[in-house]
């Protein structure tokens, strides 16, 4: 039986507030030498560079792309909670109105690992192109079962495989939120998982080292047997 309780953080239901991408973002783009219907786009070259939404920034700020990100003074009360499991990027940012300076943003990335998803939730690898890399996963079936704590690191803000987007943290990490009242952010159990209307069941990550350092992807996945490392 599970020991700990962990939960997702999401962005709120309303699109309102969401942030866009401008084309200073590049990104890679994967060509496939076997299936054409594989060209995708790849790995994040640059720092994010977004477009804020009129009105009041919230402490949390999500993107279209689910990219998480938080204003300065998050960052620094999760510095001094002491949290594990994440790191920072920095975030160019301007509203798409006016001449307003926006607040300091900064990406959250994990470096937290929960491991694969337990086999018991339903996920399973679908499809794989040994040319390309790109992979498919089915969609779950028992979010009950979602979070392996054995091969959970002990991060305070973690990754499980294969739904590296999802933010995962733990339930002192809930906590804090709640007891300051961050706004720009939903806390979900993860055993409570609720699938989006209109979102094609699956996953699609592509490769893990798109979401860490080379090292550490090619260490992580190794010791996991994830093929598309």
């Amino acid at each position: 039986m599970p020991t700990n309780c962990f939960w997702r953080l999401r962005s709120p239901a309303s699109t309102r507030k969401l942030a866009g991408w401008t084309d200073e973002v590049v990104t890679e783009k994967v060509f496939c030498s076997v299936d054409p219907s594989h060209r995708r786009g790849g790995k994040r070259l640059t720092d994010l560079n977004i477009l804020l939404p009129r009105g009041a920034v919230q402490d949390f700020v999500w993107t279209w792309l689910s990219d998480c990100l938080m204003q300065e003074h998050v960052l620094d009360l999760f510095r001094r909670e002491g949290f594990t499991g994440f790191s920072v990027k920095p975030v160019n940012s301007r509203f798409k109105e006016g001449v307003d300076e926006p607040p300091t943003l900064w990406e959250l990335v994990r470096t937290g690992w929960g491991g694969l998803a337990k086999p018991e939730c339903g996920i399973k690898r679908i499809r794989f192109c040994e040319a390309c890399r790109s992979v498919r996963y089915s969609g779950i079936k028992d979010v009950s079962q979602l979070v392996d704590e054995d091969t959970w690191d002990g991060s305070d803000f973690f990754m499980v495989w294969p739904m590296p987007n999802y933010v995962f943290v733990t339930q002192r990490v809930a906590n804090c939120i709640r007891e300051h009242r961050l706004s720009g952010v939903i806390l979900e159990r993860s055993d409570e998982y609720k699938h989006n209307p209109g979102v094609i069941e699956g996953f699609s990550p592509g490769r893990l080292s798109y979401w860490m350092s080379e090292s550490r992807a090619q260490e992580l996945g190794a010791a996991a047997r994830i093929a598309e490392i």
